[in-house]
Order: C-alpha cells, then sequence, then structure tokens
C-alpha cells in the first residue's frame, strides 16, 4: 500500500525527518514551506507533486517517477535524484546548493530564475534544460545526453558543458560568459554560436 506524503509529518508541525520509506506518494495537496531533512525515498510517485517555497535537505530519491512535478521556490541542498523518469519538472525561482542528477531522464527541467551552486548531472538524460535568468556558480556534466540548453539572461561563473552530448543551445552573448565547451562542440555548434554573436558566415 502507498504511503500519502501527510502519513510522515512529525506532529503536524511541517517537517519530515529521518524516513526511508518506499512507493510514497507526493501528489495531492499543495504544499507551502515544508521541510524535508536527512531522508531517502524509493520509488516515490512524484507525479502530481506541488511542494511551494519548500525546503529538502540531505534528501535522496532513487526511482522516483512523475509526468510533472513542482517544486517552485523551493530549496535543495545535498540532494540526489537518481534512476527517476520525470517529464516536467517546474523548478523555477529556486536555490539548487550540491544538487545531483545521476541516471535517468527528465524531459523539460524548468530552472528560469533559479541561483544554482553546484548542481551535476551524471549520466542523465535532459530533454530541455532551461536556465533563462538563472544565477549559476558551478554546473557539472558527466556523460550525459541534452536535447537543449537555454541560458538566456542568465549569469554564468562556471558551466562546463563537456561532459554532455549536446544538442541544441540558445542563449544570447553575454549569457555565454562562464560557459566551457570542448573543440569538438565549438565546431558542432559553430552555426548556432555564429547566430548567438552577430557573426554572419559566407
Amino acid at each position: 500500500m502507498d504511503i500519502e506524503l501527510q502519513d510522515l509529518l512529525e506532529d503536524g508541525d511541517g517537517y519530515i525527518e529521518g524516513v526511508d520509506a518506499g512507493g510514497v506518494s507526493f501528489g495531492g495537496p499543495e504544499w507551502h514551506g515544508l521541510r524535508i531533512l536527512d531522508s531517502r525515498f524509493v520509488d516515490a510517485d512524484l507525479d502530481g507533486a506541488k511542494l511551494t517555497g519548500c525546503g529538502l535537505v540531505d534528501v535522496r530519491f532513487e526511482g522516483a517517477r512523475a509526468s510533472e512535478v513542482a517544486m517552485v521556490k523551493s530549496s535543495l541542498q545535498d540532494v540526489t535524484i537518481a534512476g527517476s523518469r520525470i517529464g516536467a519538472a517546474q523548478a523555477y525561482g529556486g536555490r539548487w546548493t550540491r544538487v545531483r542528477i545521476d541516471g535517468g531522464k527528465i524531459d523539460y527541467l524548468n530552472l528560469r530564475g533559479a541561483s544554482i551552486n553546484r548542481l551535476e548531472i551524471d549520466r542523465a538524460v535532459v530533454g530541455e534544460l532551461d536556465l533563462s535568468e538563472a544565477k549559476v556558480e558551478v554546473l557539472n556534466f558527466v556523460g550525459a545526453t541534452v536535447g537543449k540548453v537555454i541560458l538566456t539572461g542568465a549569469s554564468m561563473k562556471r558551466v562546463d558543458l563537456r561532459g554532455a552530448q549536446l544538442q541544441g543551445l540558445e542563449s544570447d552573448p553575454t549569457s555565454l560568459k562562464g560557459v566551457i565547451l570542448s573543440g569538438e562542440q565549438v565546431t558542432d555548434l559553430a552555426p548556432v554560436l555564429a547566430d548567438i554573436l552577430g557573426i554572419k558566415v559566407v
């Protein structure tokens, strides 16, 4: 029998701590300000989850699934999302610190306007990664496949795309500052980069 998220609340005080459970359903009511600490969720059902302004610290998801999940303006610190299958993840305006996406697939990851410090995408497939208007300190890819990265209006300190099989890029010239590409990627993306920089190739 699936466990509902509200069943795990500590005395109704708006936080969950020290949970190690399988099959937890995060759907249902919209959660505001919920804190989840030092927990592990296996095969969680995140479909329809609405975590607004919530805080997750030292949390691991393994084999999570969702067609759509919302973590709008939420804070994730020391969080791992492993082997999960997610359609659309709406996480704009949030704060992600030391977050790792390990394997699995996310069709659309919306981090517009988010503050990101140390996000690693490792051996995962991401259809579209939207970092528009985001502030990114460190972002690394390791053996990942990314359909498209959107950087328009973003402020980037170090975004290392060399470990990504990158199929598309959308940006403005200023937002490319801080991006690291391999020589092969520069060659593959030459027409796109020329267009971004306003270079006419004849």
